[in-house]
């Protein structure tokens, strides 16, 4: 996979060509996972309080799918959202997110995912096969007892292979192979629309947005 994502980027990098290699990349690892169960549904969000590591490519591709979709008025409270998330959540380690139900701001009303089709592939890597034990691990309580999710080890394995493999090949083409919070790198793209160039160009970016 690695080859292939040096290879497609090879061609000519630009915003379409990194979403497509994104896609792929996640298409590749769906298709090795394919018949295999799991309890997920739409509109069951009560994994959707963890911290989710994001590429770049991931992150701009996320920021270009909403500018398409959203009006104006709808992109501006999501950046509220996403600011206010970014503020309060992420120095929070998992635990923390839990019981204070930090949910994330890509959630829509319904407790769905705003941006299912181009989630990233950490969250396509997590996948419970029994909700009930989900919904209980993940309940805002504290406790010393330890909660446990019967979960798809293969599919975490093959997702993170296809995540390693995406930087890996962002890295031989010399783009910025560093992952990020994902609300914090949505944010930036949307924000920031010179961050795509820059990206693209090969820039590194601003050493602040991890601080």
């Amino acid at each position: 996979m690695t080859a292939k994502v040096a290879d497609a980027l090879a061609e000519g990098i630009d915003a379409s060509a990194l979403a497509q290699t994104v896609a792929a990349c996640a298409a590749t690892a769906a298709d090795f996972c394919a018949g295999r169960p799991f309890a997920c549904a739409p509109g069951c969000p009560h994994c959707c309080v963890l911290n989710v590591a994001v590429l770049l490519p991931e992150a701009m591709t996320i920021a270009l799918w909403l500018r398409e979709r959203l009006s104006g008025a709808e992109l501006t409270g999501l950046q509220k959202r996403l600011a206010a998330h970014r503020s309060w959540a992420r120095w929070m380690d998992d635990d923390e997110r839990i019981l204070k139900q930090m949910s994330c701001p890509l959630l829509d009303s319904f407790g769905g995912c705003s941006v299912h089709p181009v989630r990233p592939l950490a969250c396509h890597a997590i996948t419970s096969l029994d909700s009930q034990c989900c919904r209980e691990a993940l309940m805002p309580a504290v406790t010393d007892e330890e909660r446990l999710v019967p979960a798809d080890l293969l599919r975490k394995a093959v997702f993170d292979a296809a995540f390693t493999a995406l930087a890996s090949g962002l890295r031989l083409t010399g783009l910025d192979d560093r992952s990020i919070e994902l609300g914090t790198g949505v944010l930036a793209f949307l924000e920031h629309p010179e961050l795509q160039e820059s990206f693209l160009a090969g820039g590194r970016f601003p050493r602040d947005l991890w601080l």
